[in-house]
């Protein structure tokens, strides 16, 4: 039996065995008209994106523009297309990456150097997922994220690969205690890291974390508002701005102009949600881009180009992840696929301004 569990917004289900403590969120009846207006709702603005991540985003003015709803719009084809364009530029970079064995230290000393056929683990190849096969595929299909500490790194430009890119989950993880792990690697700090996500070098420590540790259920949490964002792009075509996981769940806001939502909705993105993302099992897939390259696929999009223009140097790269057709400025980490987040639930609603000091366009 699995438990239900509601956050500030969203609820979702615990896995078996593990019960979260109860979330106390107290919303006055007020707050329906301060959002109608366009204020935050209240308790809401601490977990919202910091000034050190916001401080540098100086248009305070309206850009989202005029908007009309309208699902399943031809962005979505048209950012898919220069996803793919530029992902074949990426993979045409990564072939000439070494290809050497690895040794990988588990946390009780065992030290893995074969995967599960007897063949080498490699750099550039093989990945966390692949070393927990090795050990369980029951342990392999329940574990969240991996959290490595390196001994090494191989063939390595960490500007190249995007691990010296912004990481703009950072603020929502200072929420969490112990979230100094998610920030740009430093030599000897454990970093968080994708399952699916080819090893870069010898492992001196592999942690696998499962939902009851804090780090992995703000990754859980972090693809669940991706989740959520691939639905309202679906079902209202809405420009998404920011999605984090906050301590008490995850959010996407996102910009559908002069229209509203309403608790009629929460039906329709749950069966979206459901029917259309979680089923599929659609895979987390991370890619490197360039900042022009970023600025040409959410090109459709003032408040994603606002972020990248201001956010990414010039000739500098990032990171942008995919699940489905949603493709999102993001710093990672994630689960491996949709399907492991078992369900989700529309609990409550809100809007605000699209900046945290105010004024700007009013996303919900």
């Amino acid at each position: 039996m699995t438990s239900l569990n509601k956050t500030y917004k969203f609820a979702v289900f615990d896995p078996p065995g593990f019960k979260q403590p109860a979330v106390v969120v107290n919303v006055p009846e007020s707050s329906k008209a301060s959002a109608a207006a366009g204020s935050s709702a209240p308790g809401r603005e601490k977990e919202r994106l910091t000034e050190s991540t916001t401080k540098s985003m100086s248009n305070t003015a309206k850009i989202g523009g005029p908007f009309k709803v309208a699902p399943k719009p031809q962005w979505l084809k048209d950012r898919e297309s220069v996803y793919n364009d530029v992902k074949e530029r990426r993979l045409k970079e990564m072939e000439g990456k070494k290809k050497v064995p690895l040794t990988v230290i588990m946390p009780d000393g065992t030290e893995k150097t074969a995967l599960k056929d007897g063949s080498p683990i490699l750099s550039w190849s093989s990945s966390p997922y692949d070393v927990a096969v090795s050990i369980s595929q029951g342990l392999a299909d329940s574990v969240v994220v991996a959290l490595i500490t390196w001994s090494d790194k191989i063939d390595y430009d960490p500007e190249e690969v995007g691990d010296a890119a912004v990481d703009t989950m950072a603020d929502a993880l200072e929420d969490n205690e112990g979230s100094e792990d998610a920030g740009a690697a430093e030599k000897n700090k454990p970093e968080l890291w994708d399952m699916t996500r080819p090893l870069i070098g010898n492992v001196s420590r592999m942690e696998f974390l499962k939902f009851d540790d804090p780090k992995a259920k703000m990754t859980f949490w972090h693809s669940s508002a991706h989740m959520l964002g691939e639905a309202l792009e679906h079902l209202y075509g809405g420009y998404l701005t920011i999605g984090p996981p906050v301590k008490s769940g995850f959010y996407y806001d996102m910009y559908i102009g002069d229209s509203v939502l309403t608790d009629e909705d929460y039906k329709k993105v749950d069966a979206e949600v459901t029917k259309q993302v979680i089923k599929k099992k659609q895979k987390f897939e991370r890619m490197v881009v360039t900042k022009s390259e970023a600025l040409d696929m959410f090109k459709y999009n003032p408040f994603k180009t606002e972020i990248i223009r201001t956010k990414v140097p010039d000739n500098s790269r990032t990171t942008v992840y995919k699940c489905g057709d949603l493709i999102d400025l993001c710093r990672g980490p994630h689960v491996r696929h949709t399907g492991q987040v078992k369900a989700m639930k529309c609990i409550n609603h809100s809007a605000t301004q699209w900046l945290p000091e105010g004024g700007g366009d009013t996303v919900h």
